[in-house]
């Protein structure tokens, strides 16, 4: 059983997780220096490889296969209904299925799904037999975004082998603890991802990815808040807030902020519900730097009608760590995609496919008993 490095790069920390199939065993969170990421890209490779190296160092973690968490504003994530195909027909069909969401030549990105059920045929209206479906959960990411983490860490001395976009990093977490606690962990749930940019708020059924939302108010948003009543600097109203430097996290505009996320994470829920009327989401898991704001947890609780929960809870092995999170869900996360084969659906039927046109080239049959099959990005890694 292989033991890799989960790492997850933010916009002001990164998040690195030593672990394997069977739990995790060290967890660290790590704050970057200003800009280094920018706009969810790395501005120098080399600059963020010495950050990893040093804070390996620091952290007294070794060296080992990488596994990355793709933040969600560099891929592209979609639950798809599709005509029951061959995977040679999934291969080239699938990129044509994100036409709409790519940028430039579809040939630019990688693509990789699962088939989370399959359809049985039916009758039509007009009495003519209609051919079974696939439910899938389809993913996208631009080469080009493999191909910088893949740099970046052959710099660092190490080796990229697994890609996981971030909304189904979180996902292999929940189906871990459903398939230990399936009573427990059954239904629906979501994991509110508090960052320095943005609060994503992404929502599950027994495990499997539904859909995201992102609320354009973050870590940064406090940062100025503070920075402008106090009179000091963004960089130091960071330190302020990270630890409560003369209540700066009770200033009252700071609590207005904390109502406006509390009320659009509400409205979120809300919506989802409507859409969704046998939804019954009651459970809410938090992680980011900003679920260690004391006054932000409360505000949520006075709020939403959810139960809140640290995303340690959700940690393989359980091994515990602060509220906000700290650790990378690719190490714990187990798959890209998620499941058991449907019923009927054989492994065979569900392979892979991770690169577009006629010469990408689909991955074999699962082996048996394991399912699903190592993610397309192991390949896309190599």
């Amino acid at each position: 059983m292989s033991t890799l490095l989960g790492l997850d790069l933010g916009a002001s920390a990164m998040k690195l997780a030593t672990g394997d199939r069977s739990g995790v065993s060290q967890i660290a969170s790590v704050l970057l220096p200003s800009d280094l990421v920018r706009d969810h890209k790395m501005v120098s490779e080399e600059a963020v490889a010495q950050e990893v190296k040093h804070a390996l160092r620091e952290q007294h973690m070794k060296k080992r296969p990488c596994a990355v968490v793709i933040p969600a504003e560099s891929a592209i994530v979609r639950r798809l209904t599709v005509p029951y195909m061959s995977p040679e027909q999934l291969r080239v069909n699938l990129p044509y299925e994100f036409h709409d969401f790519v940028q430039g030549d579809k040939d630019q990105y990688f693509y990789d799904y699962a088939v989370v059920a399959v359809g049985e045929g039916r009758k039509g209206e007009d009495g003519k037999e209609e051919p079974p479906t696939l439910d899938l959960l389809a993913a996208a990411t631009r080469k080009e975004t493999i191909a910088a983490y893949r740099r970046m860490l052959r710099l660092a001395g190490m080796k990229l082998v697994r890609a996981v976009p971030e909304c189904l990093a979180y996902g292999n977490l929940l189906r871990a603890k459903l398939e230990q606690r399936p009573e427990e962990y059954r239904g629906e749930c979501a994991v509110a991802d508090l960052g320095h940019q943005s609060v994503r708020l992404h929502i599950y059924q027994n495990g499997v990815y539904n859909t995201t939302r992102t609320i354009e108010l973050g870590g940064r948003s406090l940062d100025a808040i503070i920075a402008d009543t106090a009179g000091v600097d963004p960089h130091l109203a960071t330190g302020y807030k990270m630890s409560n430097y003369q209540g700066a996290q009770e200033i009252s505009a700071c609590r207005e902020l904390y109502s406006r996320v509390a009320v659009e994470i509400m409205r979120a829920v809300n919506f989802y519900g409507f859409n969704t009327p046998d939804a019954d989401l009651r459970d809410l898991y938090l992680s980011g730097g900003l679920a260690n704001v004391t006054a932000l947890r409360e505000e949520l609780e006075r709020t939403l009608q959810l139960t809140l929960h640290p995303i340690h809870e959700l940690c393989p092995g359980g091994l515990s760590g602060p509220c906000c999170g700290r650790t990378s869900p690719a190490a714990g996360g187990r798959r890209l995609l998620p499941g058991r084969p449907p019923e009927g659906c054989a492994p065979a039927d569900c392979q892979r496919t991770s690169e577009s046109g006629p010469a990408g080239r689909a991955r074999g049959p699962a082996p048996p008993n394991r399912w699903p099959p190592d993610p397309g990005c192991r390949r896309i890694c190599r």
